[in-house]
């Protein structure tokens, strides 16, 4: 699954930040954060225990970039 943010104002115009989860062959739940502009690469990763955590996770780090004014393009 994707959630990809989009900042379309000041300097930060045209930057993304995209967030893949899901579960890995194990049953583990993973989790990694992709930033860049146009292809980006992977800046942190987290192996989650629990849909629970990774809920916690997932809304603390979208409420960051929606304080530095990244939008929703879309959700899959």
């Amino acid at each position: 699954m994707n959630i990809r943010l989009i900042n379309n104002t000041g300097k930060r115009h045209g930057r993304f930040v995209g967030y893949e989860y899901g579960t890995d062959l194990f049953g583990f739940i993973y989790l990694d954060k992709i930033k860049g502009r146009e292809r980006g690469r992977i800046t942190d990763q987290w192996i989650l225990n629990d849909f629970g955590s990774l809920i916690k996770v997932l809304d603390l780090e979208i409420y960051k970039r929606e304080v530095e004014n990244y939008e929703n393009a879309y959700s899959r």
